[in-house]
């Protein structure tokens, strides 16, 4: 597929501080594509500098093959959707919708263009309403809606989910996805969430210092983590004499197994999660160990004796 964006060697240096250093990527037409690490890492700033919002120290960034580095905000053809989604509350649904192609000078047809978009979130019925009179799922909606209309080469998503509540939250994420699939538009989503970032992104990048650590699919980056802060930042991860193993491949026997290396242990505290059991134990060096079972497999007691093992292939290994 063509790339739609691209970010060539980027750097945003401030006085005494290195947001962003030598950030590299691509990002192709139609891609759902995530920037995921943890507060101060230089994600958001990624996103600020492709928005138009700040300028980089070095660096190039092109939209379709064409230089936008240079230009303001309102001549990139890219759109924005906030944390706090930043609505008018003076004026109605519809109407925040409307705001970018009346600024824009966009009048044709707005009124339908409006409407179909508000259909696409399922917001048909409540174009009348002011924000204050809708409930958090449905103003993120009108906000992704508001950049939607104005049918953007990609929209920039800044953490837009952090303010729902957890089931919400489970919600909106499934409706995103969806709805970025029937729209096609490319999204570049910015999130601290793991679990958003690998259930949402075709790709992702891991970010850490303001670099990228690992780029790549979901399953490449949580299943062939290339340094241990991808490994621990993307999920759990049971440190072993220096092997790293994670708790849903990690195997807790009563009985020793027969032909397999294992580590005696004992059993210290059992977590019920509903489908899922997380079982801490200590190893005889006493190091803590986390086994994740099945609730129906889950024959363990606290202080039984236990031993542990994994297979080979589940082991993470670095550089």
């Amino acid at each position: 597929m063509p790339c739609v964006l691209e970010l060539r060697d980027i750097s945003k240096h401030y006085t005494t501080q290195k947001a962003v250093t030598g950030i590299s990527l691509q990002v192709q037409k139609g891609e759902f594509f995530s920037l995921l690490g943890p507060s101060g890492c230089g994600k958001t700033t990624t996103l600020r500098l492709v928005a138009g919002f700040e300028e980089p120290t070095t660096g190039e960034i092109a939209l379709n093959g064409n230089p936008i580095h240079h230009l303001p905000p309102y001549h990139r053809n890219v759109s924005t959707v906030f944390q706090n989604y930043a609505l008018f509350p003076h004026l109605t649904v519809r109407q925040n919708v409307e705001f970018g192609l009346r600024r824009r000078k966009e009048l044709h047809d707005i009124a339908d263009r409006a409407r179909r978009v508000l259909e696409m979130v399922q917001l048909a019925n409540k174009g009348s309403r002011k924000p204050s009179e809708i409930s958090g799922g449905e103003r993120q909606r009108v906000a992704l809606a508001r950049s939607l209309v104005l049918a953007p080469d990609v929209l920039l998503l800044d953490e837009p989910l952090s303010a729902l509540d957890p089931a919400l939250r489970k919600q909106v994420r499934a409706e995103l996805k969806s709805l970025q699939r029937q729209v096609g538009i490319t999204f570049l989503f910015v999130t601290h969430d793991q679990e958003e970032a690998l259930s949402l992104s075709d790709r992702l990048a891991v970010m850490n210092a303001g670099q990228i650590e690992q780029l790549g699919t979901p399953q490449d980056v949580y299943l062939r983590p290339r340094t241990r802060f991808v490994a621990s930042f993307l999920g759990s991860v049971n440190w072993i004499n220096g092997i790293g193993v994670r708790p849903e491949a990690t195997r807790i026997v009563k009985q020793a197994p027969a032909h397999r290396p294992s580590h005696p242990a004992t059993v210290e505290e059992i977590t019920f999660l509903g489908s899922l059991v997380h079982i801490r134990a200590q190893l005889h060096d006493g190091s803590a160990v986390t086994a994740e079972v099945s609730r129906l497999n889950n024959g363990f007691a606290p202080a039984d004796d236990v031993y542990i093992w994994w297979e080979p292939c589940d082991e993470l290994k670095f550089d």
